[in-house]
């Protein structure tokens, strides 16, 4: 008996080095699961990271390939599939949301870092560095990157730190030499850059053609680069850090390192398979309600991002954020 696990994830576009590297991930861990009463095919869709290419990939998925399970990446493609999982009565577990919006609704997880982890470590860390005035270029068609900065205004309250200025631009933008005009001379210690590539990139350079050298900073962005040796030196929040294990796994089996998210997906394959093979007999495949509460009763799964995991009573497995630097063009955690 076979059972179908879809997964859709950014293959091709501007953010495929994350999405390629988590499908390197889910099949490893694939291969890692042995003894099993059901043989599984996992069914892999590329979105592009669009929300509306998502729901295309999903309900095929779902329609045409009767998957019993899904998998997906990011906020923007997480909140397009919420409402199709949760409408046709499917579990999804989304491995890479900073929106846990995405978890709404009985068949929707989240296995990912939360907002308040990241904001409250951030601000922690600006206040060690004795930085106060803080300013930021923020994408705001991103729901992920929206919850951040949501998560960071709250964390800042009742501190002397300040968000000076707020710039937010779409996907898309190419010439920031407005905004940054607008920013240039305030009193800013450091800014804040919450985009993916290309925007990312672009952004950080015309700031620094147009004569801005104060530092940068982001939470999670700086791991969309496509050219992470931009942001030498400096530092960062990120989501959790992956086991030891787990990267040496990865390195000796793919000659790479994995990037961040690799982790969260290799879980969540897991924990989907691990929860239909307690709910099924390898006679006939378990029904979509018993697949999804038991990945809701999930509870001290050892996986590689720590032991003890498990999902809390809003569908998400909350792991801790971390401090990195960019150092010789790779991250390197430092707290």
């Amino acid at each position: 008996m076979t059972v179908k696990i879809g997964v859709t994830l950014p293959l091709t576009g501007d953010v495929a080095m994350l999405g390629q590297n988590s499908k390197k991930a889910i099949e490893m861990a694939m291969e890692d699961i042995t003894d099993t009463k059901y043989n599984y095919e996992i069914v892999f869709e590329d979105d592009q990271f669009k929300p509306s290419v998502g729901v295309t990939t999903v309900n095929k998925l779902i329609s045409v390939d009767k998957v019993s399970a899904l998998l997906s990446f990011g906020s923007p493609v997480g909140n397009s599939v919420n409402p199709v999982a949760e409408s046709q009565e499917v579990a999804h577990i989304n491995f890479f949301a900073s929106d846990m919006n995405v978890a709404n609704g009985l068949y929707n997880f989240v296995n990912y870092t939360p907002p308040y982890k990241d904001a409250k470590l951030f601000v922690s860390e600006l206040q060690r560095r004795e930085i106060k005035n803080l300013g930021i270029f923020e994408v705001q068609d991103n729901p992920g990157a929206a919850a951040i900065t949501q998560a960071l205004e709250e964390e800042i309250k009742g501190t002397d730190i300040n968000i000076v200025a707020n710039k937010k631009f779409n996907t898309g933008t190419r010439d920031f030499r407005t905004l940054i005009s607008e920013v240039k001379n305030e009193n800013i210690d450091i800014y804040l850059l919450q985009a993916s590539s290309p925007e990312l990139e672009i952004v950080y350079k015309q700031m620094r053609e147009m004569g801005v050298q104060v530092p940068v900073t982001s939470i999670e962005t700086f791991e969309f680069s496509s050219d992470i040796s931009l942001f030498e030196g400096s530092w960062y929040v990120n989501a959790a850090d992956p086991e030891k294990w787990f990267v040496d796994e990865y390195i000796s089996r793919y000659s790479d390192s994995p990037k961040f998210g690799a982790a969260n997906g290799y879980d969540s394959i897991q924990i989907i398979v691990r929860a239909i093979e307690k709910v099924g007999n390898g006679k006939t495949i378990p029904t979509n309600e018993k697949i999804r509460d038991s990945i809701q009763n999930t509870k001290s799964f050892d996986g590689a991002l720590g032991k003890n995991l498990k999902f809390d009573d809003d569908g998400i497995v909350v792991s801790d954020a971390v401090v990195r630097e960019i150092q010789g063009g790779s991250p390197v955690t430092i707290k």
